[in-house]
C-alpha cells in the first residue's frame, strides 16, 4: 500500500532535507556576516577612541598655552576622562545589548579593555593573513 505513495514520500523527504541543509548553511553564512560586522565595529570604536584621545591632547596643549589656571585644566581633564570612560563603557554595552542573541557566543569580550584586546587580536590576524 505504501508503494502507491513512494514518489510522494521521497518528494517530502527531499523537501525536508533541502530545508534542513539551507537552514544550516544560512546560519553559517549569517554567523560569518555577524562576525565581520562585529570586527568592523570594533575597528571603528578603536579609531574613534584614538582620535578622541589625540584631540584631547591638542586641547590640553592649547589650554596650557592660554591663561587658564592649572586647577581648572585639571578639572577639565578629570571631566573629559570621566566622559570618555562613560562613552567607552556605553559603546561596548550597547554593542553587547544589541547583538543578536543567537550569535552571542561569537563575542569574546564584555568590557572596553577586553574589546580592545580582541581588536588587537583582529589586527594581528589580519597582518598574518596578508603575509
Amino acid at each position: 500500500m505504501l508503494e502507491k505513495y513512494n514518489d510522494m514520500i521521497w518528494f517530502l523527504v527531499g523537501v525536508f532535507t533541502y530545508r534542513a541543509i539551507t537552514t544550516v548553511m544560512a546560519y553559517g553564512h549569517m554567523a560569518n556576516f555577524v562576525t565581520s560586522v562585529n570586527q568592523q565595529c570594533l575597528k571603528l570604536l578603536g579609531m574613534v577612541a584614538e582620535d578622541v584621545s589625540f584631540s584631547r591632547q591638542l586641547k590640553y596643549m592649547n589650554l596650557e598655552k592660554s591663561d587658564i589656571s592649572e586647577e581648572n585644566i585639571e578639572e577639565i581633564k578629570q571631566l573629559d576622562e570621566r566622559a570618555f570612560s562613560i562613552w567607552k563603557n556605553t559603546s561596548v554595552g550597547l554593542m553587547l545589548t544589541n547583538f543578536p542573541k543567537t550569535y552571542r557566543y561569537l563575542i569574546k569580550y564584555d568590557d572596553w579593555q577586553s574589546a580592545m584586546n580582541e581588536l588587537d587580536t583582529i589586527y594581528k590576524d589580519d597582518k598574518k593573513n596578508k603575509k
